[in-house]
């Protein structure tokens, strides 16, 4: 996917929406990272314009705030991906197409398109939320977890999802404020 410090894809040829390819490409879609395609005999191939971002990949997300953090953001985008047209279970979310930008904490997703009919979002999410796990440090995977549980075996809007989330964080923000006053 990276070539030359540059985020490329190859994509087959129908995988992309010519509308998509319209608003991703045109700058107004802010959510997304900004997207230029070249199209060939073998398909389209994808380049993204990733200035000022580094995919989630490349940081050791050791922090269960931090993890909750960067799932909000994540799923307030596609929750925000309908207003574009794009449909938000078709989103790959994976710790390579999720962004970050470490100065401003703003977060963006570099639209990679998942293909066939069986397209789930619950699993897709849920499997991001595994990713994010992976590297944390302090025993509070339990949050990520219940995150995961709530979405895959409840039927929820993204909102309330997103709701869900929000109030982990302040549940972490809480025990950590109660546990420094006892010190």
């Amino acid at each position: 996917m990276w070539e030359n410090s540059d985020f490329r894809i190859r994509m087959k040829e129908n995988s992309i929406a010519e509308h998509e390819k319209i608003m991703l490409s045109s700058g107004q879609c802010e959510i997304f990272m900004p997207m230029g395609f070249l199209g060939d005999e073998e398909g389209v191939i994808a380049s993204y314009d990733c200035s000022g971002f580094a995919p989630l990949s490349g940081y050791r997300i050791e922090r269960t705030e931090d993890a909750l953090y960067l799932l909000e953001r994540t799923l307030i985008i596609l929750g925000n991906a309908v207003q574009y047209f794009i449909t938000p279970a078709k989103v790959m979310l994976t710790t390579n197409t999720v962004f970050y930008n470490r100065d401003t904490g703003q977060v963006k997703i570099a639209y990679v398109p998942l293909g066939g009919e069986d397209v789930d979002l619950k699993q897709n999410i849920v499997s991001f939320i595994e990713q994010l796990k992976a590297d944390l440090r302090d025993g509070r995977e339990d949050f990520l977890t219940q995150a995961s549980r709530y979405i895959y075996y409840k039927n929820y809007y993204i909102n309330d999802i997103i709701t869900k989330v929000a109030l982990m964080k302040r549940q972490i923000y809480a025990e950590e404020a109660k546990r420094r006053s006892l010190r």
